[in-house]
């Protein structure tokens, strides 16, 4: 099996080759990595890639397609329609591009659509035509094969319909349900994907046939195969097109798809913080549901994952008052750092977040606010002052009493030591909760694994003190004082940076993609 830094050094080597000389030489080969990159969620190498293919052959169909796929996941879907249209317009029917190129059109308005604000506002009422028309036309160019433009055809007809709207008055969202059931029904099952499942369950909803549905995501979610980039796409329609959160049962399966998700090495979530309140607040989903989708193991997986929801709510983010986000950090007991008093809540973040003086990128302690967001009431804080810090070339530690006692908020608890070192037959792995890029609150277990520490008993810390911890979860600027956790969900770290070219550990040679962390058990508080 290719490990990520070997994928990432071979797309870095087919950069450099498509920008040389020889790039004709190997055009074809190098191709390939656009679609590699992709598949690992790496956008800016993916984008850089498809750009450097599409200046050599900027006719490739394909290509085209790839590169309007990393305009939409990074957040340009106007420009992703600009390079579609046309694309779709000069393919014959019989290419096979052409349906794909269809259904990433589809998804580009679509996403234009949830975007808005304002749902009824002109322009998004366009993008939701628009990706009716795309999913339309993809579907009719062979309903037996293209069921997942069918599929999403009906999402769209059946979310108008709930929102009090008709977008496509000619399309019967029934008869569609039945036509994508029966062609899905009619695949052989040695010829069955790993969407089959679920694109039967999404055409169940359509049917109003709650029991089908529930059968069929039962399938798709104990398939061993299943991978995390799936899961999400699924929960992001049942969420955001079917409105599953409008009904018990709906809600319920939404919490079992959550919980099945982040079970899985390559996921990521990001929770509104209204949308987790709500979900504390709200009954947890029935036992007979939680076995009737995720099998035995249901109840066990769904109580993991509300513990990770109860952890969420002492991640708070860090602002500029008057300003914006600039880091994460969490609420711990003093007594946990060798603090005192050993009972009192203090607030945990990095140097480079908050410090005396302002150095780097931090922020006075005068300067900032802490709001735990997804705390039912949502405190804010003022910082009265710094307890102990620790710079940034050492622990990147902040530690600083609140403004006032904090209340209704848990302090997280400390893990008494580090997992294992990765073996060949361990695979340990961490856990992320922080608010990347300024956004809402992110549950981060993409690539999640736990690659090395320099705690004991054979870790070999160059700094007494000072006991970094390298894991692969993907962090983002705003991520600065996340929260590490294992398994039990107990904290392990303090996150503080990371990098395609970090040097490794415990004297080893090169460097690999990663991030790091400080282990709260050995800062060096004093």
């Amino acid at each position: 099996m290719t490990s990520l830094d070997e994928l990432l050094g071979g797309a870095e080597q087919a950069l450099r080759r498509l920008k040389s000389r020889r790039a004709p030489e190997t055009l074809q080969a190098d191709k390939e990595w656009v679609e590699r990159m992709r598949n690992v969620r790496r956008y800016d190498l993916m984008g850089a890639l498809a750009e450097a293919v599409r200046r050599l052959d900027p006719l490739d169909a394909k290509n085209t397609r790839l590169y309007a796929q990393y305009l939409i996941e990074t957040g340009k879907a106007t420009a992703a329609i600009d390079l579609l249209s046309p694309l779709g317009a000069r393919l014959q029917p019989t290419d096979r591009e052409l349906p794909e190129a269809l259904g990433v059109l589809g998804r580009a308005n679509k996403q234009i659509y949830f975007d808005a604000t304002n749902k009824s506002a002109e322009y998004a009422q366009e993008a939701l035509k628009g990706a009716l028309a795309a999913y339309r036309k993809g579907f009719e160019l062979n309903p037996a094969k293209n069921t997942w433009h069918g599929v999403n055809l009906i999402a769209l007809c059946a979310h108008g319909q709930i929102n009090g709207a008709s977008p496509s008055p000619d399309l019967d969202c029934v008869a569609m349900s039945k036509r994508v059931v029966a062609a899905l029904e009619a695949v052989p099952l040695g010829e069955r994907d790993e969407w089959h499942a679920a694109t039967l369950a999404e055409a169940s909803l359509g049917l109003e046939d709650w029991d089908a549905a529930q059968s069929r995501i039962r399938a798709y979610l104990t398939n061993e195969s299943v991978e995390a980039f799936q899961l999400q796409s699924t929960l992001r329609q049942f969420r955001d097109i079917w409105g599953l959160d409008s009904s018990p049962e709906g809600r319920g399966l939404l919490r079992i798809l959550q919980a099945r998700l982040l079970e899985l090495p390559d996921a990521v979530l990001e929770v509104p913080t209204d949308q987790l309140k709500r979900q504390r607040q709200q009954p947890d989903p029935a036992l007979g549901q939680l076995e009737a989708v995720l099998g035995k193991r249901g109840p066990q997986t769904f109580d993991w994952w509300k513990t990770g929801e109860r952890r969420a709510a002492s991640v708070g983010l860090v602002r500029r008052r008057l300003g914006g986000r600039i880091g994460t950090g969490f609420l711990v007991r003093a007594g946990a750092l060798g603090l005192d008093p050993p009972d009192e809540p203090v607030f945990l973040t990095n140097f480079h977040v908050i410090n005396q003086d302002a150095l780097g990128s931090g922020i006075r302690p005068q300067e900032a606010e802490v709001r735990f967001e997804a705390a039912d009431a949502a405190p804010t804080f003022s910082v009265k002052e710094v307890l102990w810090s620790s710079p940034s070339d050492l622990c990147d530690a902040t530690v600083v009493r609140l403004s006032e006692p904090v209340t209704g908020v848990e302090p997280l608890p400390i893990a008494d030591g580090l997992p294992s070192r990765p073996t060949p037959k361990s695979d340990p792995r961490v856990y992320v909760i922080g608010y990347p890029g300024g956004r809402d609150l992110s549950f981060s277990f993409e690539d999640n694994q736990l690659l090395d520490h320099e705690g004991p008993p054979d870790g070999h810390p160059p700094t007494p003190g000072v006991c970094r911890v390298h894991y692969r979860a993907p962090t983002e600027g705003g991520s600065s004082g996340s929260p590490v956790f294992n398994d039990q969900w107990e904290v392990i770290a303090l996150h503080h940076k990371g990098g395609d070219g970090m040097p490794k550990l415990n004297g080893l040679e090169g460097t690999y993609a990663a991030n790091e962390g400080v282990a709260i058990r050995l800062l060096a508080r004093k």
